[in-house]
C-alpha cells in the first residue's frame, strides 16, 4: 500500500512539473539585441569563382593535352571498360593486400629501418606502411 502512493506522488510531481515546465515562456526576459552577421553570401561568391576558375582551367588541360595523350589512354580504357568491375575491385584490393605483406615479411627488417636509432615498435616502418595504405582499401572497398 506504501509503494502505490509513493508511485502516485511521484506521477503527480512529474505531472504537475510538465505541465508548469510547458507553460513557461521565455518571451520578454531577455532584452532582444540585433547581432552583425557577416555576410555569407561574399564567402559563396568567391567560393564560386574559385571553382568555376578552377573548372575552366581543367577544360583548357583537356583540350590542349587531349590530341597528345588520347591516342596512349583510348584503348587502354576501352580494354579496362570490358572488365568487369568487382573483378577489377578485387584485382585492385588484391594489390594493396600483397604490396602490405610483401613489405611485412618479404622484406628484410634491417634493409627497411635502415638507420633507425630506437627499437620501438612506432619506428618499424613495417608498420606505418601498412597503416599509410589502410584508407586505400577502405576507399576500394567501399566504392
Amino acid at each position: 500500500m506504501k509503494n502505490i502512493w509513493t508511485t502516485i506522488l511521484i506521477l503527480a510531481i512529474l505531472l504537475i512539473s510538465g505541465v508548469c515546465i510547458s507553460q513557461e515562456t521565455n518571451t520578454g526576459t531577455v532584452k532582444e539585441i540585433e547581432i552583425p552577421k557577416p555576410e555569407v553570401s561574399v564567402f559563396f561568391h568567391l567560393g564560386d569563382r574559385i571553382v568555376s576558375g578552377w573548372l575552366s582551367f581543367l577544360d583548357w588541360l583537356g583540350k590542349t593535352f587531349e590530341p597528345i595523350i588520347g591516342p596512349i589512354f583510348r584503348p587502354i580504357n576501352k580494354f579496362l571498360e570490358r572488365t568487369y568491375q568487382p573483378w577489377a575491385k578485387i584485382c585492385a584490393l588484391g594489390l594493396f593486400v600483397g604490396t602490405m605483406l610483401w613489405v611485412w615479411f618479404g622484406m628484410k627488417k634491417e634493409y627497411v629501418n635502415l638507420g633507425r636509432n630506437k627499437e620501438s615498435i612506432w619506428t618499424d616502418l613495417r608498420w606505418w606502411t601498412i597503416i599509410s595504405m589502410l584508407p586505400h582499401i577502405i576507399v576500394y572497398l567501399y566504392f
